[in-house]
């Protein structure tokens, strides 16, 4: 039986209901709530039978509290194309206090299938740059069938998405999570990319090794550099000419204090972007 459909005790209350119970108490004090953004975001087919893609949350004008989440997806049924799909978090990539560890899975009980996870109450300072909620991974027994996932955001029935602020209030505006994913193929010879982009880091923290996905959308000069805080140059992991599409790099620690870096990504010497990466030993 699914994690989120368990009963507790006598009263047949479960975690999530109970913070329901408390954001809609607390809605009724007119606290407002936070402008925000949620995303999914970097998309990737890695392999015939396995999907994976990292949802993301920012602050927009303001920094909040995130006490509690229950995320919910729905997808095209047809891509699972007579398999059995299971989805799963991929371990170290959150970087919340508060991790995506609860009712992860296919859930189904509100009588259609959904990619359901959820926290334990715990507090994350939220501010205005992207945090990484977490990487999650959609597999298949079999290979998808050539259909779109159409994975995208639910807000409706007991199993849905839900963020919880200062005192579990309801902050939850499905308005500001963005609406489906776009899936690119992780192949040199698929399709570009529309569009240039760095990955979080994966597993974050790590040790000794963690993996960096960058897209293309044309075939481009690449540099990809790790630095420490410093402004130091750690490790060159790529400078020369790479075709567009989806590639993976693997930045290995040894010899590396514990600590935090930034890796850097360069496409036709220009700046595609900058992310943190912390090395826990």
């Amino acid at each position: 039986m699914n994690t989120l459909c368990l009963l507790v005790g006598k009263f047949k209350l479960n975690l999530i209901g109970f913070l329901l119970l408390i954001s809609f108490l607390n809605s009724s004090f007119g606290q407002s709530k936070p402008d925000y953004d949620m995303s999914l975001s970097n998309g990737v087919k890695i392999s015939e039978n396995i999907i994976e893609f990292d949802v993301l949350l920012k602050g927009v004008n303001t920094n909040f509290y995130l006490t509690s989440y229950q995320c919910s997806f729905l997808y095209n049924c047809d891509v699972a194309n007579g398999g059995e799909l299971t989805f799963t978090y991929v371990e170290g990539s959150s970087q919340l206090n508060n991790l995506p560890t609860f009712g992860i899975g296919v859930n189904t009980c509100d009588g259609e299938p959904k990619m359901t996870f959820a926290s334990m109450a715990g507090t994350d300072l939220i501010q205005q740059s992207d945090i990484l909620v977490g990487r999650f991974r959609l597999t298949n027994t079999i290979a998808f069938a050539n259909v779109d996932p159409n994975i995208r955001w639910n807000f409706e029935g007991f199993v849905s998405t839900i963020l919880t602020g200062d005192n579990f209030q309801n902050i939850t505006t499905p308005n500001f999570h963005s609406s489906n994913l776009t899936l690119n193929t992780n192949s040199n010879n698929s399709d570009a990319p529309t569009d240039y982009q760095l990955g979080q880091n994966y597993p974050n923290p790590f040790n000794p090794n963690t993996n960096i996905r960058i897209s293309l959308k044309a075939d481009s000069d690449v540099k990809l550099v790790v630095y420490n805080l410093l402004g130091e140059m750690v490790e060159e992991l790529v400078n020369n000419k790479i075709a567009a599409g989806n590639h993976e790099y693997t930045f290995n620690s040894d010899g590396l204090p514990s600590g935090i870096y930034l890796y850097q990504l360069e496409a036709n010497n220009q700046i595609i972007g900058v992310k943190k990466m912390t090395l826990l030993k």
